[in-house]
């Protein structure tokens, strides 16, 4: 797995980059210094010196110009590189990464602005804020540099929630969670670790470990329910699948072949997506869920009502169930207009012929509301809360019922 955002030491005196050399990527300095040098009358003269926490060579992140400048370690020194290749879509968000960048560019534009206009005494004046940005992007490198730390050192692990059929209270199936636990046994919650994998590209690649996991480990929990549920057809595996797997259809392929690799029927798979894959691109969304559903697996669209709904889709796309978010579940006994959105989700799902998952049911009388709705299936704490997959086999060989 190549690796855009790294740390490379130099030796004292080593040249980091020389004058024009094609420039790719900017440097931040975690410890020593470097000396910024230009030739002047046939010597190197050093027209800068940097230190800890400066950053240089960012301007190759907008420009493909060669460099101006020759920088060589002024001692031992070791240099966070990050390859432009990583930046160049956040150059269009809040990335503060990019922030940092831009507004150290900015201010050394200032700084020569001030030296053209003989403002002296302002020269070398340091944005107020700039620490703040700085600390932010290191913290964001730091993130980063862990997540692809863990993926290495296998610190991901699934976690599996019974949904629970409606109409007879039985085990009907798993929603697959990837959680991340730290050497120290704490958790990194998925609201944290996920945006960062998607935005890194890293998502690919979890997503690809998470459905081979499940996927193994979904055998030995539908034998269990098979033995603890007789009369009930097997329990199907949900796992979620990130829009940015979807980007290339030739990862489609790797999916089908995880699948096909793990011996689970695929009858038995649904395939959780967002509304804003199927928003974004139209027509790219319709080829890639028309290849999934080629594989005979199920799809379904999560926490539905909170993102682009768009009801012309639903009857365009091959979806099965439809997932309503918990916070329209949680509120069902506390605000009508909760009531009456899940009421209307329910009644679209009859229309169309899809089946439908309550999340976050955390309450009897919620269950029961739902069930009075024609809702098929649900989850959420009042069940159980997602466990790792041997406690949810002591689970189910209780044979629970709701």
């Amino acid at each position: 797995m190549a690796e855009m955002i790294y740390a490379k030491p130099f030796a004292a005196g080593e040249e980091i980059f020389r004058i024009g050399d094609r420039g790719r990527n900017a440097y931040f300095i975690e410890s020593g210094a470097v000396e910024i040098s230009v030739p002047r009358d046939g010597e190197n003269v050093v027209i800068a010196k940097l230190g800890i926490g400066e950053i240089f060579g960012e301007m190759s992140m907008i420009d493909d110009a060669p460099r101006s400048a020759t920088v060589t370690a002024a001692e031992d020194t070791e240099v966070i590189v990050i390859e432009r290749s990583r930046i160049m879509k956040p150059l269009q968000s809040a990335n503060p990464m990019m922030n940092l960048i831009l507004r150290v560019i900015l201010a050394r534009l200032r700084d020569a602005q001030h030296q053209l206009s003989g403002l002296s005494g302002r020269r070398g004046e340091i944005d107020s804020s700039l620490g703040e940005i700085r600390a932010l992007a290191f913290d964001r490198i730091n993130s980063e540099r862990d997540l692809r730390r863990a993926l290495e050192a296998e610190e991901f692990e699934m976690h599996y929630q019974p949904i629970v059929a409606l109409d007879r209270g039985h085990i009907a199936g798993f929603e697959a969670l990837m959680r991340w636990r730290k050497p120290d046994g704490g958790f990194v919650s998925p609201m944290e670790f996920i945006p960062l994998a998607e935005e890194t590209g890293l998502i690919i690649e979890l997503g690809r470990w998470a459905l081979e996991t499940s996927l193994g480990e979904h055998l030995p929990l539908a034998q269990a329910c098979t033995a603890a549920y007789a009369d009930q057809q097997p329990p199907f595996m949900s796992v979620n699948v990130s829009a940015g797997q979807f980007t290339e259809l030739a990862e489609i392929d790797l999916l089908a072949g995880i699948i096909e690799r793990s011996g689970v029927a695929p009858a038995t798979i649904k395939l959780e997506i967002t509304e804003t894959l199927m928003v974004e691109n139209f027509a790219h969304a319709t080829d890639a869920l028309a290849k999934l559903k080629a594989l005979g697996v199920m799809l379904a669209i999560d926490d539905f009502g909170t993102g682009y709904s768009s009801l012309s889709y639903l009857h365009q796309f091959p979806l099965d169930t439809l997932k309503i978010d918990r916070v329209f579940v949680n509120n069902m006994d506390k605000s009508d207009s909760s009531l009456r959105i899940v009421a209307s989700i329910a009644h679209l799902a009859h229309e169309l012929g899809m089946n439908i998952v309550a999340e976050g049911i955390e309450e009897a009388a919620q269950l029961e509301a739902l069930r009075d709705l024609g809702c098929q299936l649900g989850q959420g704490y009042f069940m159980s809360k997602p466990l790792p997959a041997a406690e949810v086999l002591a689970l189910i060989e209780g044979t629970p019922r709701w």
